[in-house]
């Protein structure tokens, strides 16, 4: 983590290019963060938690669930990258880094991110660190840590190994569903607020 919170600090004092941070992604995103501006804070807040909770319920799976709550609010869902998320709770439930984190990561890749025609951009891949980097720092305070195990001892006293049959029927006798969607309704509420945040601040520049 801390690597990429001092990559965001990282100023190259060059001039940004029109794709940087603050800028829309498509037409979809630059109306939905008029509408989302426009909306009482709470009411989106309440939206995206309901978006969260129907999608854990549907798929058991926090990588996806957080992807779809924000690409949704946002405008900018991708089927391609909803499918590659499938794997990727816990890294392959390794235990490694949250699912409820990497989602929202591809929404801010999404938004703030470069492709193929602008592979070389240097100053908008330092730019995108910018608010992933505050994002996941967020994350970590409120979490503890970034990694599945470890948000695991927390919500449920313990870790699980589950990719192993029975500590898998535990977890989900533990109601992993319920505690786990907590853990994403509050990571997709940070990443909104910082996308919020900053598209406020590219239009006061």
């Amino acid at each position: 983590m801390g690597g990429f919170a001092l990559g965001a600090c990282i100023n190259s004092g060059k001039e940004k290019d029109k794709a940087g941070p603050g800028r829309s992604p498509g037409p979809g995103f630059e109306n939905s963060i008029t509408k989302n501006r426009e909306m009482p804070r709470d009411l989106l807040m309440k939206l995206l938690d309901q978006k969260v909770d129907h999608y854990m319920q549907t798929s058991n799976n926090c990588a996806q669930s957080s992807y779809l709550a924000l690409s949704e609010q946002f405008e900018i869902e991708s089927e391609e990258v909803l499918r590659a998320l499938t794997p990727l709770p816990g890294m392959a439930e390794r235990g490694e880094t949250c699912g409820a984190m990497i989602g929202p990561l591809m929404v801010f890749g999404q938004i703030y991110g470069r492709g193929r025609t602008n592979l070389h951009d240097w100053n908008r891949y330092r730019d995108s660190l910018i608010p992933s980097g505050k994002f996941c720092r967020q994350f970590e305070e409120a979490f503890g840590s970034t990694l599945c195990h470890d948000i695991q001892k927390t919500a449920f006293g313990r870790s699980y190994q589950l990719r192993d049959p029975e500590e898998l029927r535990k977890f989900q006798e533990a109601d992993a569903t319920a505690k786990c969607s907590d853990v994403v309704r509050k990571s997709v509420r940070m990443a909104a607020e910082v996308i919020l945040k900053e598209q406020e601040a590219a239009d006061e520049v």
